[in-house]
């Protein structure tokens, strides 16, 4: 059935169009949540954004999971990143006031 459900999915190219445009957007608001909080990170091309938390990856990648919030530590790749995989605006402004709620602290 899934296998099904993509296929439909995948030829329903209104539904791809609305996919990306909904990614981008997302993204963007991404890029602007970590700039308002002073955190750096990689600009991307990709459904995902890699920001640095330094030392604090770690903890802030455990912080998150306790709060929902799934984000992946890269830091055995770029030391100090955490990645963030872009969903729907939505699931990002989430993100965002609980990144902001544990990196003000």
């Amino acid at each position: 059935m899934a296998a099904l459900a993509a296929r439909a999915a995948i030829q329903d190219r209104e539904h791809i169009a609305n996919y990306v445009k909904e990614v981008l957007a997302a993204r963007e608001m991404v890029y602007d949540g970590l700039r308002k909080l002073g955190i750096p990170f990689y600009p991307s091309q990709a459904n995902f954004v890699l920001f640095r938390a330094g030392d604090r990856a770690i903890p802030i990648r455990d912080a998150l999971r306790e709060r929902g919030v799934l984000v992946r530590d890269r830091s055995y790749e770029i030391p100090g990143c955490v990645r963030v995989t872009i969903g729907n605006r939505t699931q990002i402004e989430h993100f965002l006031a609980e990144l902001e709620a544990l990196w003000i602290r």
